[in-house]
């Protein structure tokens, strides 16, 4: 995999954010408008969720490279490169709408495609989503992003990623696939350290989920 040049990527759109502050203007308005279910303990808002969304978005390769790493140690790289070329070509080879945006904004969809692919790989196969490589970190950051985003664009990319996932395995037979290996070498080697960093993710700027709020 590629990537050096996926990080570099990265570090240009960072560049372009320090430069224009465009992203920050627009979580400027977006911070005023956020769920009930989602508050950010923080006067103004926009540069924890900007943060928040640099680190999400570096959190890709880190998350391709650790998976990769994991199924090459126990030799189901067969089984995983599918996967891991998907996800690379979301930075490498964006769909035209985004090949022209370099910006963390654009970035930011590209990430969430990523790890959106990654959420869905782990959620359809029984050992996996039963395993504790499933965070529910992970999901609670998505689901943030989907916001940020703004529907229907999120909803298209959604369907879009399912449909790739349906492109990419036979189900049921994936869903039943023992994959005990690749958690086992997964969790001794890199996942421990990428675990905590997706559990410190929300609560590292101030991001909170109100799961607990009662229905009216």
């Amino acid at each position: 995999m590629r990537l050096e040049a996926v990080h570099e990527i990265i570090n240009q759109a960072k560049a372009v954010e320090f430069r224009s502050r465009y992203l920050q203007r627009t979580l400027t308005t977006q911070s005023w408008q956020l769920p009930e279910l989602i508050s950010v303990d923080a006067d103004p808002a926009a540069p924890q969720l900007l943060n928040f969304i640099i680190d999400y978005i570096e959190l890709a390769p880190q998350t391709l490279a650790c998976i990769a790493n994991s199924a090459k140690r126990v030799g189901l790289d067969y089984l995983f490169q599918p996967f891991l070329q998907t996800a690379m070509d979301y930075f490498m080879r964006p769909a035209i709408i985004l090949n022209f945006n370099t910006g963390l904004d654009g970035l930011m969809i590209r990430a969430y495609q990523c790890h959106r692919l990654i959420e869905e790989l782990y959620e359809n196969n029984r050992s996996l989503r039963n395993s504790k490589i499933c965070e529910l970190e992970s999901t609670q950051a998505n689901l943030l992003v989907h916001h940020l985003i703004g529907e229907p664009f999120a909803n298209e990319i959604d369907e879009s990623v399912i449909y790739t996932m349906s492109k990419l395995v036979r189900m049921p037979e994936y869903y039943n696939l023992d994959l005990a290996h690749y958690i086992e070498s997964a969790w001794g080697h890199d996942w421990q350290q990428l675990s905590q960093r997706w559990q410190r993710l929300l609560a590292k700027h101030q991001i909170h989920f109100n799961l607990y709020l009662r229905l009216v």
